[in-house]
């Protein structure tokens, strides 16, 4: 599949998973919050349906604007270099859902199927097309993890907060 064309599924499958999260997870809020150790409840308590709606919302548009313009310029490394960032966060995303389905719910989360059949294998397939066809320079391919990470939590957790105020 030509570059531009695997390009825009970052943001098309990421859209599907939050579609699928968005759908589901009202019903498991009350489970999560639940299931938390009770330093983590009193923490994600406040936490409400409109947030997390506004906050896939937000990552999905992100997603779609940034591919756009990686599109648009296809010489800009950093567009390319945000786009795959979003992919790796996604990567742990599909991690993640995988382990808080089996350790948090024993079963099904909000958008674990979603995780495993599109994100996982579109992730590791990108991601290793990116390094194969040295879409970027090694420095900038290692740098993906602790972006992704910051991006998965910290950056994540910031725009929830900053949703309470949407």
């Amino acid at each position: 599949m030509p570059t531009r064309r695997v390009l825009w599924l970052v943001p098309v499958f990421l859209a599907v998973h939050n579609a699928e999260e968005a759908l589901f997870f009202p019903r498991y809020l009350p489970l999560v919050l639940a299931r938390l150790p009770r330093g983590w409840q009193a923490v994600a308590a406040p936490l409400t349906t409109g947030q997390v709606w506004s906050a896939l919302a937000v990552v999905t548009g992100v997603a779609f604007a940034v591919a756009w313009w990686a599109l648009r310029r296809p010489d800009s490394r950093i567009a390319l270099w945000l786009l795959l960032l979003i992919q790796s966060a996604v990567l742990l995303n599909a991690v993640w859902h995988l382990v808080v389905a089996v350790v948090l719910f024993g079963g099904y989360a909000p958008g674990l199927v979603t995780a495993l059949v599109l994100n996982l294998p579109f992730s590791l397939h990108l991601l290793r097309r990116a390094v194969r066809e040295r879409w970027l320079s090694r420095p900038a391919s290692w740098a993906l993890a602790p972006g992704a990470i910051l991006l998965h939590g910290p950056l994540l957790a910031a725009l929830l907060l900053a949703t309470e105020r949407l």
